[in-house]
């Protein structure tokens, strides 16, 4: 009989009677279930650690996979202790070189007490299992305390409210001592990846610690400087972070004043006049200040001698141009800005074909596969991410530093440069070798970068750094309505919209009134009419972009109304809220799959026996991607603007309304029209690009960077 459940349930009490597929980190697993009703049932989820025979509560959602029917999709859970022999021996079983027979054996043996008594000398009772000699007792031993530890921390954290999806990570990271540390400090649930103060702070309250304990207290302080590092600041001003304190935490500002002392001398924040960093940030910071210096004060480690100047051909350099090229040779690190139609990707060309005419080597980088692509695609010199270029290995970090300098690199031309934050450039300098010079390249009017700081744009104002700032528009670009637009907008100023003769109208200003009228006419630019005009694909080369998730006129409203457009019969990803078909954007660092913040694909296909979705990225290649890790997916039909720094799409539609108020600014509307390579479509209300015109930026980041160098 088909299965026909009641999509309102949330919850199952059923005992496990399969087990269909477990991943190799035993986190997520589809097991098969037999409810209370009599019915078998298929579960999946973080259940890594439940084995069959166990009994569960389990806490999720149904849904409906295109090739197997119903299954329960599991986002917590419960597990009865193990009762009866059944559910011993399928425990018992899991222990590495037990098996089926010599946990039948330990039951036989002992019974329903089995587990308590192998816990009171686990060496000796595991001894005497057949077929546990010498050689297999050790790992047996080690087996049992791991999944026993694995599970006492589970059942801990389902006891106190804590989601199972976290349980594993928080027993990798602090061992078989979990429940040891989480009673005496719930906070150490900070040192967690994925797992915020909220989380920790609810476990604290199951546990009755008081609002004014000084663990509380330290972990607010600490979440609330990190919380500013999200917001790109790398240290915040003394009354700022009280006043963030203060409202995180309640209570009495004093006592939060007191702890901010003790973190100071114990070395986990660090005050320096008004200003208050966490300690690894402030480090960071002057690390890479140091380097900078070291940069600047050495001398060339090459010398090329006299070399010519191009003054005929297909590109004869202007006078800046030729600059870059001096200071190149010239200085260990130099920096190259401007604008868009200025020739900075030309004077880059440049700096390549000198060095090669010389038998120089040149390695060229940039913060996403994207970049890299556009960049060897314009130089004709093979570019790679920088995260490949300092050969990231997922759970160590970067393997080339100081002591294992990037190689084959004279110059190294790093592009996209506005997009590095303090931590990557100073983990991309630190890899600088003695006998390479470095050119940092970007246009500092786009948006601050992601990460914390705003490093191109300190390095510039510390007027220490050699600077080339291209400002001529070479007549071909000015040709375009795009180049001209965003010059526009980057003074200020209403960009033109009546192309002349020999204009390119490739920029575009349609006024609509009212959210319901601009959202309407994206929707059907998107989807209908500038695929179709410009012959491009619908689901990759048209792009929305826009400057808020909520709203009439947000990414999310924007996601939903294209993806029914665009895409209405895909095929279920199984486990996830993703149709075959779907476009796509990551949105955290993914180094085990080089699935970087940002990146864009299409999903193309589901694996169903490998439980993966197929996605085609857009930097070409084809990866697949265990559903356990599309958690970080979103739907990408529309992005934030944020998001679409160091990316080119083919035509960008974006919305332009008062409701974005809080976002709208010059830098905002530049780096969105700025995206276009061929069309950019601006919709919306005109008083809203006055607003955004009149604002530089939406906020300072706090940086101590250029007075670092200076």
């Amino acid at each position: 009989m088909a299965l026909d459940p009641d999509p309102a349930q949330r919850e199952l009490t059923a005992e496990i009677v399969t087990s269909r597929w477990r991943a190799e980190d035993g986190d997520f697993a589809i097991l098969g279930v037999l409810t209370e009703d009599g019915e078998e049932v298929t579960v999946k989820g973080p259940i890594g650690h439940v084995q069959i025979g166990e009994n569960a509560t389990l806490g999720g959602a149904w849904k409906r996979h295109a090739k197997h029917g119903w299954q329960f999709v599991v986002d917590r859970v419960v597990i009865a202790e193990p009762v009866g022999d059944a559910a011993l021996i399928a425990y018992l079983s899991a222990i590495k070189h037990v098996g089926p027979r010599g946990a039948a054996w330990l039951v036989e043996q002992h019974g329903d007490e089995v587990l308590s008594v192998i816990d009171s000398d686990p060496e000796r009772k595991l001894r005497q299992v057949p077929g546990i000699g010498p050689a297999k007792l050790g790992a047996a031993v080690r087996s049992w305390e791991s999944q026993g530890a694995l599970r006492a921390v589970r059942l801990f954290l389902e006891r106190h409210g804590v989601p199972a999806a976290v349980a594993a990570r928080i027993y990798r990271t602090l061992g078989n001592d979990a429940i040891g540390q989480l009673q005496e400090d719930p906070y150490s649930l900070t040192q967690v990846d994925g797992i915020g103060f909220a989380t920790a702070d609810a476990l604290a309250q199951a546990l009755g610690v008081g609002a004014d304990s000084p663990g509380r207290l330290d972990a607010g302080v600490v979440h609330v400087l990190n919380q500013a590092e999200l917001d790109g600041h790398c240290f915040l001003p003394r009354g700022e972070l009280l006043s963030r304190a203060r409202r995180l935490l309640g209570g009495d500002g004093a006592a939060v004043e007191a702890r901010l002392a003790h973190l100071a001398a114990g070395g986990r924040v660090m005050l320096e006049e008004d200003r208050v960093a966490e300690a690894s940030m402030y480090a960071v910071e002057r690390a890479l200040a140091r380097k900078v210096a070291d940069l600047l004060a050495e001398e060339p480690a090459f010398d090329l001698g006299e070399v010519d100047r191009p003054v005929g051909g297909a590109f004869v350099p202007t006078d800046a141009q030729w600059a870059v090229v001096d200071r190149v040779l010239k200085g260990r690190l130099s920096i190259l800005t401007g604008g868009p139609g200025t020739g900075k990707t030309a004077s880059m060309g440049t700096v390549v074909d000198v060095l090669r005419a010389n038998k120089r080597t040149v390695r060229l980088c940039a913060p996403t596969g994207k970049a890299a692509r556009r960049l060897t695609e314009t130089t004709g010199v093979d570019a790679t991410t920088i995260h490949r270029l300092l050969e990231w290995v997922p759970g160590e970090g970067f393997t080339r530093d100081r002591e294992h300098p990037v190689d084959g690199a004279d110059v190294l031309i790093v592009d996209e440069a506005s997009m590095l934050s303090v931590r990557l450039a100073a983990s991309l300098l630190d890899a600088v070798g003695p006998r390479t010079h470095v050119l940092l390249v970007g246009d500092v009017d786009q948006l601050a970068p992601v990460g914390p700081g705003r490093v191109l744009e300190d390095l510039i104002d510390s007027g220490a750094v050699p600077t080339t700032r291209l400002v001529e528009i070479f007549r071909q670009a000015a040709r375009s309505m795009i180049v001209r637009a965003a010059h526009a907008i980057n003074h200020g100023e209403y960009p033109p919209t009546t192309p002349g003769e020999d204009d390119i109208h490739d920029f575009f200003l349609i006024s609509r009134d009212g959210g319901e009228s601009i959202f309407a006419e994206i929707v059907e630019l998107a989807a209908v009419r500038l695929p179709a005009h410009y012959g491009l694909e619908r689901h990759t080369d048209v792009q929305v972009l826009a400057p808020m998730h909520k709203g009439p006129v947000g990414i999310d409203a924007f996601n939903g109304a294209l993806r029914d457009r665009l895409n209405p019969d895909g095929g279920t990803v199984t486990g996830t809220p993703f149709r075959v078909g779907d476009r796509v954007i990551q949105t955290k660092n993914d180094h085990e799959h080089e699935l970087m913040n940002g990146e864009l694909a299409v999903i193309v296909a589901y694996d169903d026996d490998r439980d993966a979705a197929v996605l085609a990225c857009d930097d070409g290649r084809t990866l697949r991607l265990p559903v356990k890790d599309c958690g970080t997916l979103r739907l990408g039909h529309a992005i934030s603007i944020h998001k679409s720094q160091g990316s080119q799409m083919p035509v960008v539609v974006v919305p332009l309304f008062r409701g974005h108020h809080v976002m709208l600014t010059r830098n905002l509307v530049y780096t969105a029209l700025t995206r276009a390579e061929r069309a950019a479509v601006f919709v919306g209300d005109l008083g809203a690009l006055s607003m955004a015109l009149g604002r530089r930026d939406a906020g300072k980041r706090f940086t101590r960077l250029a007075a670092l160098v200076r």
